[in-house]
Order: C-alpha cells, then structure tokens, then sequence
C-alpha cells in the first residue's frame, strides 16, 4: 500500500453530510479513515432553501452555534486526526451573487484550515455535490466522488445546481463510489467507471444488543407484542400510510417508529397501536430496536427510492430480526432473509411471513452475514483503490 497512506500522513478532505445525526456510509467510513489518516470533514448545508418550520429553524440555530464557535467546527468524539469545519453558506444557490459568495467563502475558509492543520495536497472526497464547488482549488492529488442516493430527486433540492455540480465531478473525479447496483450505470465518470461500494454495518455496535441484551427500554415495556419497528428520518420518502395500514391489520401488535420528523411528513395519528417515540441518539439505538419483531423499511416507490440502499438494512440484520421491505435495487443479494413486497396486502402478509421466521438459526444467519459486511471492510477497499489510482497517477 503507498507509503503515504500507510505511514499517516496522506490528508483527506471530505465533504458529507451535517455531523452528529445518525451517523451515514460517509460519517462510518471517515472515523476509520481517521483511525489512521489525518482528515477535515466539512459539514455540506445549504442544498436546499430553509422554510419557516420547526425543523429547519432548529438547523438553523444549531448551524448557528457552529458558525459562533471559534474553529467553526461542532465538538465530536472521534479520533484525534478528525477536524471539523462549517462553513458558512447562504443557501439560495440558484442566486449568482449568493452562489459566487459561498463558493468564494468556502475556498478561502478550506484553505486556511488546510494551512491551520499543516495539510499538504490533501485526497478530496465529495459525498454531496456541492463539494464539486472546490474541485481543483486546494492543491488535491486524488478526487473521489462517493455516491449514496439519486440526488437530484431530493426534496426540495434545486435540480438544476445538482445536476451541474454532478457533471462536474462525474467528469473530474479520479475515483466514483456508487452504494447501490442501480446506481452504477448512472454515474460512470469520464476517468472511472463506478465502482460498487455497498453499505457496511457496524456490527459490534448492534449486535451486542441482541448477543449481550440491555433491559427493555421503560417506552417499550407495557407495548403488546410483537413490536413491528422503523427507525431513521420521518421524511418524505417513508410511506406512512403504508404503516398506518400495517398497524391497522396488526391490531394486537404494536408499530414503533423512531426517528426526527421532517418537513411534509406527518405521523398518522388516531391510531391507537401505532407509537411515535422521537429521535434516539445513534448510542442508545440497538437498545430500542433489539425489541423489535419484524424491522420494517416502508419506502414509498419513487424515482429517489429507485436508487437506495438503506443503512438500516445491515442494521436490522446486526440485530438478527426479520426484514420486510419495499422493492429496493440491492434486496436480491440478501437471499430469503429478506421479505420484499410491493403492495399494502403483500408487505402485511409478508409481516405474518416475517413474524414466524424468527428461530435462533435464522437469526445465525442474519448475524452471519451483517458480520462479513463491516465498515472496516468498506474503507479498507477504498483505501485499495486510493493507492492504485495514486500510484497510476505517479507513473503518469
């Protein structure tokens, strides 16, 4: 492997997404290239102009915070090679006076933090497009371009700024990441064709909280059972009428839902076994979701679902339970241990079908395979890549 990347010293700038939520494939894969790796993680905002709600005006205020501190960074744990920058953004790109300050803003602050951390020419990775703002303004060796989801079918994201901003990194990436297999043929770049990295899990995390059991959560002990469970954002793309029609034919069960509520998703209420409980910080999850029966993903069909390969899906999988989902690209690797369904009635019969496969030796399995899908594994395949394309890049 290259000197520089094996010795610590090769830097990386990563553009992801807003730190300190539950964590996603870009915020696993940093904490273990930090393990080893000096890093400036950049908290991407801005992609979507703020609306007077309860849920933007709390990211403005935590935003805020940020930018008042005195390295405009947000305090994490993590290991002492990992710096955070925020920085400061108007988020109306569509603008041409507010879209030339920020980019101004932007480069001027990385380079100071480069120059602040004693980084030299750094591998600049970019999970969110608008990391494309300062491709080939910070000196970088290596430019990855790691992509999660169809992104301009975000809600409320201005197409026209993601498309431009993909262009751009899909013909100046030296190196393009896809995490699902529909993906892959979307976002071929010019110098690299897209190379699957899929979504790890990490798994001593969860699966601790099935092998070595916490007691149940005070929320969670009077429910009657069995607990068909959800967690992650409450966002447009959760089919919530699907879930109210879940708990309506499952009237003795109870359906759990954990997770922030975004704008334009509300929580069906007048439901009586249907239970809300809020966000729960990423620590205290396993510990939630260990009770669940059946761990449901009730994606709506959409041309952003098209392309997703959820987290939580390992996740669930950590935790040894039964998954039913709606139709998702990657489901197909996963077997029978799966149960897909694409309708109301098949995603409720696939429930009954979940709820009496869950023997101590399918729940093996599904420990078996979350265990060989690790991150440690993803980022040591990254780090593969890295070195090939620098060293072909020295030859050059």
């Amino acid at each position: 492997m290259s000197a520089e990347i094996t010795n610590g010293t090769l830097p990386f700038v990563v553009f992801g997404e807003e730190w300190g939520h539950h964590p996603t494939s870009t915020q696993h894969l940093v904490r273990r290239l930090a393990a080893t790796n000096p890093l400036l993680y950049v908290n991407t905002v801005g992609l979507r102009p703020p609306r007077l709600s309860a849920y933007d005006l709390r990211r403005a205020f935590k935003m805020a915070l940020r930018w008042a501190s005195p390295n405009g960074a947000k305090a994490a744990s993590g290991p002492p090679n990992l710096h955070f920058y925020s920085p400061v953004r108007i988020p109306w790109n569509s603008v041409g006076m507010f879209r030339r300050w920020n980019k101004r803003t932007l480069v001027e602050g990385l380079r100071q933090q480069l120059r602040q951390h004693g980084f030299g020419s750094p591998v600049l990775s970019v999970t969110l497009p608008v990391g494309g703002e300062v491709a080939g303004e910070l000196g970088e060796q290596l430019l990855i371009y790691y992509v999660t989801d169809n992104y301009e079918e975000m809600p409320g994201w201005d197409r026209g700024y993601v498309r431009e901003m993909e262009q751009l990194l899909l013909s100046e990436a030296d190196l393009v990441f896809v995490t699902s297999i529909e993906l892959q043929p979307k976002k071929n770049g010019r110098k690299s064709p897209a190379i699957m990295l899929p979504h790890g899990v990490d798994f001593e995390h969860f699966s601790q909280a099935v092998l070595q059991p916490a007691p149940i959560p005070e929320e969670l002990r009077e429910l009657p059972r069995p607990i068909l469970g959800f967690y992650g954002l409450l966002a447009p793309w959760v089919d919530m009428d699907l879930m109210q029609q879940v708990a309506r034919a499952f009237p003795q069960a109870s359906v759990v839902l954990i997770g922030p509520q975004w704008n334009d998703c509300p929580v069906p209420k007048g439901v009586p076994n249907f239970h809300w409980l809020g966000p729960r910080a990423y620590e205290n999850l396993p510990r939630y979701a260990a009770h669940f029966d059946v761990g449901m993903i009730p994606f709506r069909k959409d041309q952003l679902t098209a392309y997703t390969n959820p987290l939580k899906l390992l996740e669930y999988m950590a935790l040894g339970m039964p998954v039913v989902s709606t139709p998702l690209p990657d489901l197909g690797r996963f077997g029978d241990l799966v149960f897909p369904a694409s309708s109301v009635e098949e995603f409720v019969h696939q429930v009954r079908r979940a709820l009496e496969d869950r023997t101590p030796e399918r729940r093996k399995q599904r420990l078996a395979l979350a265990a060989s899908e690790s991150w440690d594994a993803r980022a040591a395949t990254l780090r593969e890549y890295v070195e090939i394309a620098l060293r072909k890049r020295k030859v050059a």
